[in-house]
């Protein structure tokens, strides 16, 4: 008999310990706190980033969205559900970090038209500019600021001189004063393509903007869209800054991350999650973040006003687009890991048919122009805007062969990463990777015509206007000769795949790797 009470005992404080284990694991601990009284106050800030145009619901299972490569697209309709659910709460604050307006089909109606509805229709406090919302030209990112009800932020775009958007804005919620101000990364000057416009260096405008808030508010927010590797930049060299929302890179952040005193967070992209981030105070100062996501596939909680607008511009997309133009006998891959880091059968083609329609010799295409998948079989217009959604345009360059090392090099910095959207897809050469080399040593070699490229001769090249502009960093490309400018990449798989009727294309050994380390 006392034995059996003894494992009595024993059965009920392992079922106790269990019991606490799963209460801690799964329980908002913060919260809990706050109830008991620990935190007198919580304020909530509602956040999306890089949304680029993706306001229909979209359960493509296989493409990206963000470097987890999570499978559905909420769309608007979702996100307007998720916020709201917020506000019945509390007040809330509503954020975006930018790249907004640009990158589907619909979103190409009347130059983000689409998008602008819809966008007012959620209640946003604010969003930053993205490299991306220059995409439809400088004059049109004036018009969609004037067009939309919530302000646009940014304290480093200048336009002779003179900032061009509100530095920053003091927002009350819950009687707190939430100061939140904007930056821009500055590669968005290769999409901006106006000599008037200036941005400046992030760290020195952010120190100027801390300086001027930090007094006068009670949390300091900064809505980023540099990349979370130049925010951990600008977070250490610029005491004052309590929550970073990060955007540019698509990352998803499932924890807010601590660089010295300031919390970091990242809502993905593509509208796949809305992040939430509630910020706890002790002692009438701020004090902590807790980070959440919030995703869907039930169609049945989107907001009926929002799916009417996006459902509209959705169908007009999809009459201008749905003509068919090729066939593929295979599945065209475009997933976003392998193309920023591999040979893909769909970079391939793209290449293939830049180095075509540009009578070039050779082709260099970053893999980050490469959007989605696309399945076997016929191929419409539409399929191609998804997966080549940015405005950017064929070029022929002429370009000495040791800068085409160089370029390639370049490319290779960030090297086996998924991230990379600089890695270089090619046509007309082949290269090899040493993957046990540093930065800056790995290319081994580059084979054209079976010989090794010549470092001294001249070559025609076919890229993007992006990548001559010097996006991504590619000053190689941007001293070239230019021969030729054509019409945008989207047009020109189009124009190839009507003159090849149905492809095939495969991975060949354009690409290949050495000493693989991972």
């Amino acid at each position: 008999m006392k034995r059996s009470y003894t494992n009595l005992i024993v059965l009920i404080v392992i079922l106790i310990g269990a019991a606490a284990f799963l209460g801690y694991k799964y329980a908002n601990v913060n919260q809990v706190l706050l109830n008991l009284g620990y935190y007198e106050q919580k304020i909530t800030i509602a956040n999306t980033a890089d949304i680029h145009g993706h306001i229909v619901y979209d359960d493509e299972v296989g493409t990206y969205y963000s470097l987890d490569e999570v499978g559905n697209i909420m769309g608007l309709p979702l996100i307007k559900h998720f916020v709201d659910v917020e506000r019945k709460k509390d007040n809330i604050l509503f954020l975006d970090n930018g790249d907004l307006f640009h990158g589907t089909n619909e979103a190409n109606i009347e130059k983000g038209k689409g998008v602008v509805e819809a966008v007012n229709m959620l209640g946003y406090t604010a969003t930053v500019p993205g490299n991306h919302d220059f995409n439809f030209g400088m004059d049109r990112l004036m018009e969609i600021k004037s067009q939309i009800n919530f302000p646009i932020l940014s304290a480093n775009i200048y336009r002779d001189g003179k900032l061009i958007f509100d530095e920053y804005k003091i927002f009350n919620i819950g009687g707190k004063k939430v100061g939140v101000f904007g930056l821009t990364t500055p590669v968005s000057l290769s999409y901006v393509k106006d000599n008037t416009v200036q941005i400046d260096d992030p760290v020195k405008c952010a120190k100027r903007v801390v300086g001027q808030l930090r007094d006068k508010v009670d949390v300091l927010v900064l809505l980023s869209h540099l990349g979370d590797d130049l925010d951990r930049e600008v977070v250490k060299s610029v005491d004052g800054i309590d929550v970073v929302f990060s955007g540019h890179y698509h990352q998803l952040y499932e924890e807010a991350q601590k660089v010295n005193n300031t919390y970091i967070v990242e809502a993905g992209s593509f509208t796949t999650h809305l992040g939430l981030a509630d910020l706890y105070f002790k002692d009438g100062k701020f004090s902590k973040v807790d980070w959440r996501l919030e995703t869907t596939r039930d169609r049945s909680l989107e907001d009926k006003k929002v799916a009417e607008v996006v459902e509209k511009y959705h169908k007009i997309a999809l009459q201008e687009a749905q003509k068919v133009v090729g066939n593929t006998k295979v599945k065209l891959n475009g997933v976003r890991t392998q193309v920023r880091s591999k040979e893909t059968n769909f970079a391939n083609l793209l290449a293939d048919a830049m180095r075509d329609i540009g009578e070039a010799d050779i082709t260099l295409m970053n893999g980050g122009g490469i959007r989605e998948s696309i399945p076997a079989g016929d191929v419409n217009m539409y399929q191609i805007g998804k997966a080549l959604p940015f405005a950017n345009s064929l070029v022929t360059l002429e370009i000495k062969g040791d800068e085409i090392y160089k370029a390639i090099e370049r490319g290779l910095r960030q090297y086996p990463s998924g991230s990379n959207g600089p890695f270089l897809q090619v046509s007309g050469i082949s290269y090899v990777i040493d993957g046990s080399k540093q930065a800056g040593e790995r290319l081994a070699s580059v084979t054209y015509n079976g010989s090794p490229l010549d470092k001294n001769k001249y070559y025609k090249v076919a890229t993007n206007d992006y990548l001559y502009f010097g996006g991504d960093g590619y000053v190689e490309l941007k001293e070239a000769k230019l021969i030729s400018q054509g019409v945008l990449l989207k047009d020109i798989l189009i124009e190839y795949l009507k003159k090849k009727g149905t492809v095939e294309p495969a991975e060949e050994g354009r690409i290949k790797v050495i000493n693989q380390r991972y």
